[in-house]
């Protein structure tokens, strides 16, 4: 065992700091989504795409340092990419409830529902069930830890755009005077 890591109680599997510190701040990243997500807010605004894009470039980032000097099999690859389609397609789900409404002033606003705060929660349980399958597959015992903000990213950026979608198909307001 290397220094900075311990053995969890049920695998035996070498569990590093850098796995901890991902898990903690994707589960921080998720807390901040829920909250965020259950307040009305507009439907076009950017922000969210930054924030999509700057997890994105920090996943990739987390992964390709995970990866490291460690050869990758195919089947470590598969579960890799089945867990970003998982969360792609979780985020298909959760769009759909999300609340989308066109305010008085035309504008599209949106917000999510306590179904799209459960939703989120079994989103991070589901990656984090992968992570389990992809450490057993691989000697880069961190890599599924370290995939979790690609994750998030994947799983927030479909889910933002389904919403913008269904937001720019509103009707819009017709003012009779």
């Amino acid at each position: 065992m290397m220094a900075g890591e311990a053995h969890t109680a049920a695998e035996g599997l070498p569990v590093s700091a850098d796995a901890i510190v991902n898990v903690v701040i994707g589960i921080a990243v998720v807390a901040l989504l829920i909250v965020r997500q259950l307040r009305p807010r507009p439907a076009s605004e950017r922000s969210a795409l930054r924030l999509t894009l700057v997890l994105g470039v920090i996943g990739i980032l987390q992964i390709r340092s995970a990866v490291g000097g460690h050869a990758i099999s195919a089947a470590t690859i598969m579960l890799v990419a089945a867990g970003l389609l998982a969360g792609a397609l979780l985020g298909v789900v959760r769009a759909t409830t999300v609340k989308v409404w066109r305010a008085s002033d035309g504008l599209p606003w949106r917000q999510g529902t306590l179904v799209t705060a459960v939703l989120w929660l079994i989103s991070l349980g589901v990656h984090l069930g992968i992570d389990v399958a992809v450490d057993h597959s691989t000697t880069a015992h961190t890599l599924g830890a370290a995939s979790i903000l690609l994750y998030l990213a994947v799983t927030l950026g479909v889910q933002q755009e389904i919403v913008r979608a269904r937001a720019s198909g509103l009707p819009s307001l017709v003012k009779v005077w």
